[in-house]
């Protein structure tokens, strides 16, 4: 009867560290995904700005601008064709 009682312990025992392991796991997902994003959003503010500075800020303005007058999509076309 004893040995019973130790043994549903243990497996009481082993049961919560399995959750417990998995918790800190989810939890540590969580951290390195919201990194990620952290670093991602890091990643295209250096890009955009080292466009900027590439064609200038009144430029970079300007090109926006028409962008958002005649849709992201049709001036990126646009624009594709004319690079080549």
């Amino acid at each position: 009867m004893v040995f019973q009682g130790l043994e549903e312990c243990a497996m009481v025992s082993k049961l919560e560290r399995e959750r417990s392991a998995l918790a800190a796991a989810e939890k540590d997902l969580e951290e390195r995904r919201q990194k990620l994003a952290e670093l991602e959003r890091e990643e295209a503010e250096r890009e955009l700005n080292r466009l900027i500075k590439k064609v200038g800020q009144d430029t970079a303005i300007a090109l926006l601008q028409l962008a958002v007058k005649v849709k992201p999509k049709v001036a990126i076309s646009a624009l594709e064709k004319l690079g080549g």
